[in-house]
């Protein structure tokens, strides 16, 4: 009975053994490349379970499929006009052919990172080379084309890395955009001088169109003094036609014509507070003197003080 149980184990272990050397497993996360005689399969395996295989002969390679990121080094690049800028870009990545990758990298994946990795940052350099420095920094966002950029790096990485290394990129980007502390400053002072230009320039644009808005206000303005100066023009004109009507008549009766009018030149000189001394004998003071109000002929009498008031205003205050 020992040597049965003993019998049976070693057949257990040996077909446990046979099994193992037999089949191997593929993870949900893993892809597989079973290789023959050290010659690696074109067609890989991608469904997950339990896998058989020839002993001695055959062996598996598997790789992670999941998506993975990788971040290049920051390091200076130079724009095509000379400008220097610090870029760093991300790039998502798997294994999209493992026949082609297990080719090119049998050391592993870490040998096609650093390969992707490479070409990567050779990308970057050529086509930043062919952009000029606006296109990554402006303040006019116009003519800044980043995702232009992005987009033109990731198609030739994912061109390349799919046909040389069986590497499929997903997505790919500008991750961080700067500038080498030595040209800060310049490169802030040429974007201070241009927007004081700009600025200048709105000033001028600004002082030009205030001018015609107000050579524009003054024609409207002489317009309008015209327009007025012709009114009054017209309003004299017609007041002097009708004191003329009036002075017609007045012919009639010249002395209190001459009269009239030497009250109003009275009225217009003591029109203010003032204090004067005159000659009641001399014109057109002589108003003031009783007899030659007296020689004035007027229908129904005139008096001193009817006279007055017919006349207009007549001066409160006497000469002294």
């Amino acid at each position: 009975m020992k040597n049965l149980g003993t019998k049976l184990s070693a057949v257990f272990l040996a077909l446990v053994l046979i099994l193992y050397m037999c089949t191997f497993q593929v993870r949900y996360t893993e892809v597989a490349i079973k290789k023959t005689w050290g010659q690696p399969d074109k067609a890989a395996i991608t469904e997950p379970g339990l896998k058989f295989k020839w002993p001695l002969i055959q062996n598996v390679v598997t790789y992670d499929k999941r998506m993975r990121i990788l971040e290049d080094r920051t390091e200076e690049t130079r724009t095509i006009d000379g400008k220097n800028l610090l870029i760093t870009t991300f790039t998502l990545w798997r294994i999209k052919d493992p026949a082609t990758f297990h080719t090119n990298f049998p050391g592993g994946e870490e040998d096609g990172e650093k390969k992707l990795r490479t070409t990567i940052v050779n990308t970057k350099h050529a086509v930043t080379g062919k952009h000029t420095f606006s296109d990554f920094v402006s303040t006019d966002p116009e003519k800044r084309d980043i995702r232009k950029i992005e987009r033109e790096m990731m198609e030739i990485v994912a061109r390349d890395a799919l046909k040389d290394y069986g590497i499929e990129v997903t997505d790919f980007g500008i991750k961080k955009l700067g500038l080498p502390e030595a040209v800060t400053t310049a490169v802030f002072e040429s974007m201070r001088s241009h927007e004081e230009a700009k600025a200048a320039r709105h000033v001028a644009e600004g002082e030009a169109r205030a001018n015609d808005i107000l050579a524009n206000a003054r024609a409207v303005e002489d317009r309008i003094m015209a327009e007025v100066r012709t009114k009054i023009a017209e309003i004299h004109t017609d007041a002097e036609r009708v004191v003329s009507e009036y002075y017609k008549e007045f012919d009639e009766y010249p002395e209190l014509r001459i009269f009239l009018d030497k009250l109003r030149t009275m009225a217009t000189a003591l029109s203010e507070r003032s204090t004067i001394i005159i000659d009641s004998g001399e014109s057109p003071w002589d108003v003031f003197d009783e007899k030659a109000r007296a020689r004035i002929p007027i229908e129904g009498g005139l008096n001193s003080g009817n006279a007055a008031q017919q006349a207009g205003t007549v001066p409160r205050r006497s000469g002294n």
